[in-house]
């Protein structure tokens, strides 16, 4: 009996291993299908987070646009303000009749608008180039006319016809000059 007992013993232990196996294979499927949405889900998330970062950056880029777009269009608005009342001096000095002027006012007048512009090019770092007897420096200066002077070397500016502009020490118009040139 012993043997039939040893045989009915493995018997139930392989269907008792069956069952677990079972068991064990039914709940693989079940966790295998509960990561597959679990992966499923988190690659959802990031697809909609990129395309909230997408939408984010385009975004950005219109408003940055704009601001740029705007910082050009506006740059010059307060060298305007400061400009319009000088112009408004201006525009009144030449309104005003001759016969209730005289040379005295209009020369105060102007000194006065000189000083204005003065004011509004050291605010705004702007700077006379006025190159009278210096050497010619192609950077600043444009030579308009060559002049022989013995009694000054080559390269040496004679004469300024109109003074020239720097703006924060780049030049924005280049002074007009006659230069030196000796043969």
């Amino acid at each position: 009996m012993s043997s039939v007992d040893d045989k009915n013993q493995d018997n139930e232990d392989k269907s008792t291993d069956q069952v677990d196996e079972t068991q064990s294979n039914a709940d693989k499927p079940e966790k295998e299908l509960s990561e597959l949405e679990l992966a499923q889900k988190q690659a959802d998330d990031n697809y909609e987070l990129l395309l909230r970062a997408k939408a984010e950056v385009e975004n950005i880029k219109k408003r940055t646009s704009k601001e740029v777009e705007n910082a050009f269009k506006y740059s010059t608005e307060s060298l305007l303000q400061e400009i319009i009342p000088i112009y408004d001096s201006l525009s009144l000095s030449c309104e005003l009749s001759g016969d209730k002027t005289t040379k005295e006012q209009l020369d105060e007048g102007n000194k006065l608008l000189l000083s204005m512009f003065k004011q509004l090019f050291e605010k705004n770092n702007i700077q006379e180039i006025n190159p009278k007897n210096e050497v010619f420096n192609p950077e600043l200066h444009q030579a308009v006319s060559t002049i022989e002077d013995k009694k000054k070397k080559n390269d040496i500016v004679a004469e300024v016809v109109q003074k020239g502009y720097l703006l924060n020490n780049r030049a924005i118009k280049p002074a007009l000059v006659i230069v030196v040139k000796n043969s």
